[in-house]
C-alpha cells in the first residue's frame, strides 16, 4: 500500500472515467486510486472496474461531498497518510499531482490546492455566473478569515491525514458542495492551506454538475452553509470558553 490515495468522486462519468484513469496510471505515481461511484445511472463503475483501481459504489446518488467523505472514511480505515482529490470529468491535469504530493511531503501544510488563477496556472473561459461565484467566495473568504484563496472552487486538492480524519465523521462534512464553506471552517480550525499553480481544461463530454442555472443555486446554498459554519464556530468557542 502507498502513502497516498487518489480519491475520484464520480457521477455519470462513463464517457470520461477511462481517460482519467489512463492518464493517472500513465503517471506511475506512488499512489493508490479509489473511484467512488455516487449512484451513477450509467456504467461508470463498470468502466472504472476494468482498471487496476479500487471501486466503491453508493446505492444511490448522495452528492459530491458524500462521495468524497466515503473516500475519507476508506483512507482512514486503511491507514493512508495523504489524500489527493481528483475529478472524474477530465478537467484536471494528472501532472499537477506531483507538485501537490511534494508540498504535502514537506509536512508544513495541511491542505494543498491547485489554483488555475495563480501565475503559472491556466484555465478555460467560464460563464459569468460561475465567474461571479469564484470572485464572490474569494472576497468572502478574505473578508471573514484574512486568508487569500485565489481559486476557492477548485476540486484539485491534497489533504493530510489529520484533515481527512476529522472530516470522515458524518456530521462534519456536507453531502453536496464542500467548497468555500469548508475552506472557511478549515481556516478557523487553524489548518494550514497553500495554493500552487494548476492547469484546468474544458470538459469535452458529459454534463457538468454546475450546468445551466445550477451555479446560482450553488452560490446561494454555499452562502447559507457559510453562515452555519460561522454560527457553529462561535457557539463552539463560547462553550469551550465557559468550560
Amino acid at each position: 500500500m502507498n502513502r497516498f490515495l487518489i480519491v475520484i468522486p464520480s457521477f455519470n462519468e462513463e464517457q470520461n472515467i477511462g481517460k482519467v484513469l489512463q492518464g493517472l496510471l500513465a503517471m506511475k505515481l506512488k499512489a493508490d486510486i479509489l473511484v467512488v461511484d455516487d449512484g451513477s445511472r450509467d456504467r461508470t463503475a463498470m468502466a472504472a472496474s476494468t482498471y487496476p483501481v479500487k471501486v466503491i459504489s453508493h446505492p444511490y446518488n448522495l452528492g459530491y461531498g458524500a462521495a468524497l467523505q466515503t473516500g475519507y472514511k476508506y483512507a482512514t480505515a486503511k491507514g493512508y497518510e495523504f489524500i489527493l482529490q481528483f475529478d472524474a470529468d477530465d478537467q484536471h491535469n494528472p501532472e499537477d499531482l506531483k507538485p501537490i504530493m511534494q508540498e504535502l511531503e514537506r509536512r508544513d501544510v495541511d491542505i494543498v490546492m491547485g489554483s488555475r488563477y495563480l501565475e503559472g496556472g491556466s484555465t478555460f473561459k467560464i460563464g459569468p455566473i460561475k465567474k461571479f461565484g469564484v470572485c464572490f467566495f474569494h472576497w468572502l473568504i478574505k473578508t471573514l478569515t484574512g486568508v487569500k484563496i485565489s481559486d476557492p472552487t477548485s476540486g484539485l486538492r491534497g489533504i493530510s491525514q489529520s484533515v481527512f480524519h476529522y472530516y470522515s465523521v458524518s456530521d462534519r462534512f456536507p453531502a453536496d458542495f464542500p467548497d468555500a464553506d469548508i475552506l472557511i471552517q478549515m481556516i478557523l480550525l487553524e489548518y494550514r492551506i497553500r495554493e500552487i499553480p494548476a492547469h484546468m481544461r474544458m470538459r469535452e463530454v458529459g454534463v457538468s454538475m454546475h450546468a445551466g442555472i445550477k451555479p446560482l443555486l450553488y452560490i446561494m446554498k454555499v452562502s447559507l452553509s457559510i453562515m452555519t459554519v460561522l454560527i457553529q464556530f462561535k457557539l463552539t468557542k463560547k462553550v469551550s470558553y465557559h468550560e
